[in-house]
This record gives structure tokens, sequence and C-alpha cells, in this order.
């Protein structure tokens, strides 16, 4: 357990939750904590609501600004007013694998995580762990990415069996980032009901747990249309 002490010690998004050092504005974001006493920064409840967050961002900068690259996304990011922006760029560079112009995409796991994990890494400095961020577990950027809509994709083998996290995954795969927060109760809530029809082996019966959770995803995605015109938050 972390000390008031070493708590302090910490860097100021770390002990924030909030590993980008995203402004606190209007966007209401998922996952603030209920009292916001930094007066700059956003702090949230645990740090998988902010690296959700941090995501999303770099989501939008794609699907909103049209920015694909480190060099793009950094320049928004950390403008030079008051960051030394090239080397931000080269240090997400370097560390993530990519060249600062290569076009990359947000919606793709194998691409996000690295940048995100630099950013993380670029703002709060060197951490504890011996992994690419250095302060958080594999399990905690997992959660924050899943959170964002983002999940590690997995090839599909001849004889794989049809379970009720694969169907989840394609379902909600079909929905935008931006959407899936708000689509996966429902979509959860209708897996867990079909999970006898999933694993029963039954042709009829998984018939009926695929359509039961295919009719979750559309009448979710039917309540999320209003993230379609702006930023999510």
């Amino acid at each position: 357990m972390t000390t008031a002490a070493q708590k302090r010690a910490q860097p100021r998004g770390i002990r924030n939750h909030n590993p980008g050092n995203i402004e606190l504005g209007t966007d209401k974001w998922q996952g603030l904590a209920v009292e916001q006493t930094d007066g700059r920064f956003a702090q949230f409840k645990d740090p998988t609501w902010g690296i959700r967050a941090l995501a999303i961002l770099l989501i939008n900068y794609q699907d909103k600004h049209k920015i694909r690259t480190i060099k793009g996304i950094i320049n928004r990011w950390a403008p030079s007013v008051e960051n030394n922006t090239q080397a931000y760029i080269d240090f997400v560079s370097d560390s993530s694998g990519f060249t600062q112009a290569e076009k990359l995409d947000m919606h793709n796991y194998d691409h996000l995580r690295p940048i995100l994990e630099a950013i993380i890494r670029h703002e709060n400095g060197r951490g504890p762990k011996a992994n690419e961020n250095t302060w958080y577990d594999d399990a905690t950027i997992k959660t924050g990415l899943q959170r964002a809509g983002v999940v590690k994709a997995h090839a599909m083998e001849a004889g794989v069996p049809v379970t009720k996290e694969t169907i989840g995954a394609s379902a909600t795969a079909t929905l935008g980032a931006a959407q899936v927060a708000d689509v996966a109760p429902q979509v959860i809530a209708a897996m867990e009901s079909s999970q006898d029809h999933l694993a029963s082996g039954s042709i009829v019966r998984l018939v009926i747990g695929v359509a039961t959770i295919g009719l979750a995803v559309f009448i979710a995605y039917s309540q999320v249309k209003k993230h379609q015109a702006g930023v999510v938050a």
C-alpha cells in the first residue's frame, strides 16, 4: 500500500490518476473523482479512468482532427509554447518504435498502446516498474484501453469455439470507440443472459445466443448516436 508520504513524492499525474496530465475543463470525463482539488488538472477515481481519457483523446485526434502521426499527435498534445515539443516527439518515436511521420491507427491496440505508454513515461518521468510506461502494470493499461473501446485482436484459427467473449468482442468492435462505454452495460448483460446458449454446443441455442447479443448491440447503439456530433468524454 502506498503511504501518504510516498504519494506526495509521486509525480502530479500519478497522484491524480491522470497520467496524461489532461487539464480539467468542460469535458465531463467518465471516472472523474468527486472532489477536484488540483486546480488545473483533472483527477480520476483510479488510473484506469485516466488511461481511458488519454486513449479517448488520442482516438479523437484521429477521428475528429485527422491526426495520424506521432509528430502531429505531440504537436497538438504538447505545443511548443510550454514544451520542448521536438524532444517529446523524439522520445515517443524512440519509445514506441514508430517513425515520426508514420501513419498510425489509434483504433488499433498495437498502435495506440505504445504511443499511450510513451506519453505516460514522458509526462511522469521514470517510475518503479520495469516495463514501457514504468508506472502501471499490464492489467491496468489493458483495462484503461478496454474502457476506451480498444482491445488487442487475436488471430482466429479453424476450430476455435464460439464463446460469449469472442462474440462480445466482435459485437463491440462494430461500434466506434466513443460509443463503447455506453454500449458495454447492455452488451455485457446480454452476454451473461446468453452464456448457457453459447456454451451448449447446440446450433439452435447458439443462434439464439448470438441473436440476443446482436439485438442488445442494436438497441444500445441507438442510445449513443448523440456522441457522433462531437468529442466524447
